[in-house]
């Protein structure tokens, strides 16, 4: 089964490009409200494992040790995603990965099987919905994992022989800007995390 890789940066640096109509407690709590839609998207597929949460935050930690999540501790002020992610997989049984980012929270069930079933390649590449970076990678051979994440990782990843493209709406859309958090706003369930956190903090009233 594939292990999937949830990267979350320290969350007081999380989503500053919200500012100033989100405040810093409220980007900080909509930044794990996400994470907690995405592992429960994550955990939703059976032909997962657990998934295996790779941060410098110690509330990230706890947070994802409540939902039965591994943690890789990544050392504070490290600022390498890509070292942390291959010491993480470094440290893993043998088997594919599955790199999800946090701030997705359009993700689903569905969605998630379907670039699984596409990863049937060596490398397959979710961008993001601006097309420059890279919201799920699927890499086949742990051995060869080189992940390339920063500007424009979309392109890089895509570079890799053998790898293809999905295009999966639920999976494109990141929150980085207050464009990406009304859309994505308009289009959540009620009852999931993030519409509940958007809702109780009246962060869209602006």
């Amino acid at each position: 089964m594939a292990v999937p890789l949830v990267p979350v940066k320290a969350l007081a640096e999380a989503k500053g490009r919200l500012a100033p109509l989100v405040g810093p407690l409220q980007r900080r709590l909509l930044a794990i409200a996400m994470f907690e839609d995405v592992i429960a998207a994550l955990q939703a597929v059976p032909a997962l494992e657990a998934p295996v949460v790779v941060s410098p935050d110690r509330e990230v930690w706890r947070r994802a040790d409540a939902m039965g999540c591994r943690v890789v501790e990544e050392p504070p002020g490290a600022g390498d995603l890509n070292g942390a992610l291959g010491a993480a997989a470094a440290s893993l049984r043998n088997g594919p990965l599955l790199v999800v980012a946090a701030d997705l929270p359009l993700a689903s069930a569905d969605g998630l099987e379907r670039v699984l079933v596409a990863a049937r390649a060596p490398v397959a590449v979710v961008p993001s919905h601006d097309g420059g970076g890279t919201n799920v990678l699927a890499w086949r051979e742990p051995a060869t994992f080189a992940p390339s994440f920063g500007p424009d990782s979309a392109a890089r990843h895509l570079a890799v022989p053998g790898a293809v493209r999905v295009d999966e709406p639920g999976l494109s859309l990141d929150v980085d800007t207050v464009d990406d958090l009304r859309l994505v706003a308009a289009r959540l369930e009620p009852a999931s995390v993030t519409a509940r956190r958007i809702r109780e903090l009246d962060m869209l009233t602006a």
